[in-house]
């Protein structure tokens, strides 16, 4: 098993309105082991902020 560090954000423009997720996941170390971002359509800060996580926890489990 690998440690890693998930960065994740989300937002909105307008609350509720266009948004997107995106997370970055590194090693301790700093090494990027993935970035991934998705478009979510008109939705609310809060539901972009979850997404971002479930995105981040995602790919995080498809690295190990």
């Amino acid at each position: 098993m690998t440690k890693a560090i998930v960065h994740v954000d989300g937002g909105a423009r307008g609350n509720p309105g266009p948004a997107a997720a995106a997370c970055v996941i590194s090693t301790p170390e700093g090494e990027i082991l993935g970035e991934h971002a998705e478009l979510l359509g008109d939705v609310t800060n809060n539901v972009a902020e979850y997404r971002a996580l479930l995105l981040g926890l995602r790919w995080a489990r498809e690295l190990g």
